[in-house]
């Protein structure tokens, strides 16, 4: 699988576990926005951890515009529009099989406007032979994965692919966006997997992407990335468009 560079809050040891899990918990709903956050004593016995691990947790999720301390007050969440969205950690947290239509909307616009860019730069300026050689690697994985009917598999190599594009863009701050591109092809793949259906694949699209990127070709690349994310909002609509369809 291609490697990339994770640029997510560490998880290692008690601080990180509790940065991670009250992250989620916020993100999903559990602690909803206005809400005052329990006493640090309840996370002190969730957690196992001390009262300066549970703070400088806290510290960081406040940092990242989930919390606000208030004087006298404790501390409670903040309304969303105070959130980093774009943090590669608040990304992460979501559950891509429980997204709001909207936001799924807005993150899939906002993909189809930085994927074909870092394809762009990746093109353009920062190719090797190294990352050429890592590419036709997974697409082979992909075709292996693709035949075998292993979807799972497929999955995680076509995210891994699309996630090495942005992490080799060279723009630092392209790179930071590459869990919202993640965060949409996870979506994609579990609704159909809970609809009992297969997300539609075509690896020639895939190819098609390598082989621009190889030859130089940065019109040509832009243009296979910018249609193939093109394609998969357009996927996304319909599944959209088809749910509403039943309900109604």
């Amino acid at each position: 699988m291609l490697q990339t560079i994770s640029r997510e809050y560490p998880t290692t040891g008690i601080h990180g576990r509790v940065v991670h899990e009250l992250g989620k918990d916020i993100v999903r709903g559990v602690f909803k926005p206005g809400e005052r956050l329990p006493n640090e004593t309840v996370f002190i016995e969730r957690f196992h951890g001390s009262r300066t691990a549970i703070r400088e947790a806290l510290r960081v999720l406040s940092a990242k515009g989930l919390l606000e301390a208030r004087q006298r007050a404790g501390t409670h969440v903040r309304l969303q529009q105070y959130w980093n969205l774009c943090d590669p950690d608040v990304l992460s947290w979501h559950d891509p099989t429980a997204l709001e239509e909207k936001k799924v909307r807005n993150l899939s616009e906002l993909r189809r406007l930085i994927e074909p860019e870092a394809a762009k730069l990746f093109t353009q300026n920062n190719v090797t032979d190294t990352d050429l050689e890592q590419m036709l690697i997974s697409l082979r994985q992909m075709e292996r994965a693709d035949q075998a009917g292993d979807v799972v598999k497929l999955h995680e190599l076509r995210v891994s692919f699309h996630m090495f594009l942005m992490e080799r863009c060279g723009n630092e701050y392209l790179r930071t966006q590459a869990n919202v591109v993640k965060l949409v092809l996870d979506y994609h793949y579990n609704r159909h997997r809970l609809e009992g259906a297969v997300a539609d694949f075509n690896l020639r699209w895939y190819y098609l992407i390598f082989d621009k990127i190889r030859n130089g070709d940065v019109e040509a690349a832009v243009s296979a990335v910018r249609s193939l994310a093109v394609r998969d909002h357009e996927a996304i609509l319909d599944l959209q468009n088809e749910k509403t369809r039943v309900v109604a």
